[in-house]
C-alpha cells in the first residue's frame, strides 16, 4: 500500500512540474488561456527541454518584440563558481548574437546569481540557451517568468566547450580569433611555435579546474618557438598575443611534454 502510494504522488509531482514548466514561461495569464490545449498534448512526465521543443513546434512561444528593448534577464548558477559561470555564460550569449550586456546585480551565497542590461529585440529564446549550456556541461533546470526571465541552471559538471586536449603528438591549431583555450592533463610543460611567417608576443595563462589563474606569462619579446612550465593543478590554458591577435591568427602548433 505504501509503494502504491508513493508511486501515486511521484506521478503528481512530475504531472505539476511539466505543467508548473509551461506557466512559468508562458506567465500565468497565457497558460491559463491555452491550460485545455497544453494539458491535452503535452506528457505530464516531461522534461523542460521537451516542454520548450512542444511550445515552440505549437507556437505557444514568441520572444520577439516591434522594437528593440531593455531586458534583464537573471541567471542563478547552482554548484556556483562565478568565474567559470561568467566566462560559459558571456561566451554563450555572444555565440547566440548577443554583444550589448552587462551585470548591474550580482549576488552570492550558496548560488551565485546574476542580473545582466541587454538591448535586445528578443527574449533569449529558452531552448538556445538549454542547448548551449548542456555543451558547457550545465544544466538548465527551471525558468521563470516575471517582468523579466530568470534562468536556474545547474553547474556541477561544468566544462569549456570544444577545448583542444593537450596531447604528446605535435597538434596544428587555427582560430582567426587569436585565442586558443587548451586543456591539461598530466603535462608538464607545453611547447608553443607559431608558423614559419609569424612571430609572437606571448601571452600564456595558466588555471586550475575552476578557473582560477595560477601563473600568467606575458613578454613584449618577440619570438617564433618557446617551451613553458606548466604550475601543477593546471587543468586550463590560454594562449594569444600581449599586444595583437592578429600574429597567431594563422595558427600555431602545441606540443605536451613531461
Amino acid at each position: 500500500m505504501k509503494k502504491i502510494l508513493l508511486i501515486f504522488v511521484s506521478a503528481i509531482v512530475l504531472f505539476a512540474n511539466a505543467y508548473k514548466y509551461v506557466e512559468n514561461i508562458l506567465g500565468k495569464e497565457t497558460y491559463i488561456k491555452y491550460e485545455n490545449v497544453i494539458k491535452s498534448a503535452l506528457d505530464e512526465n516531461s522534461t523542460l527541454k521537451d516542454t520548450l521543443i512542444f511550445l515552440k513546434n505549437n507556437g505557444l512561444i514568441n520572444f520577439y518584440f516591434n522594437q528593440i528593448k531593455t531586458i534583464h534577464p537573471t541567471f542563478v548558477f547552482i554548484n556556483n563558481n562565478p568565474v567559470f559561470n561568467i566566462k560559459n555564460l558571456y561566451d554563450l550569449l555572444k555565440k547566440m548574437g548577443y554583444y550589448s550586456f552587462y551585470p548591474i546585480k550580482i549576488h552570492k551565497d550558496t548560488n551565485y546569481t546574476i542580473t545582466l542590461e541587454m538591448e535586445s529585440q528578443s527574449y533569449i529564446d529558452p531552448l538556445d540557451l538549454l542547448n548551449e549550456f548542456e555543451k558547457r556541461g550545465c544544466k538548465l533546470t527551471d525558468i521563470e517568468k516575471n517582468n523579466n526571465f530568470k534562468y536556474i541552471i545547474n553547474c556541477q559538471n561544468e566544462k569549456l566547450p570544444d577545448i583542444i586536449k593537450l596531447k604528446e603528438d605535435t597538434q596544428a591549431l587555427h582560430n582567426i580569433n587569436g585565442i586558443y583555450w587548451i586543456e591539461n592533463k598530466d603535462f608538464d610543460k607545453i611547447k608553443i611555435s607559431t608558423s614559419r611567417y609569424d612571430f609572437w608576443h606571448p601571452y600564456v595563462v595558466f588555471y586550475d579546474k575552476k578557473l582560477n589563474i595560477l601563473n600568467i606569462i606575458s613578454t613584449s619579446d618577440l619570438i617564433r618557438k618557446k617551451t613553458f612550465d606548466i604550475p601543477k593543478e593546471c587543468k586550463y590554458i590560454k594562449i594569444t598575443d600581449s599586444f595583437t591577435k592578429e600574429n597567431i591568427k594563422r595558427g600555431i602548433f602545441i606540443k605536451g611534454l613531461k
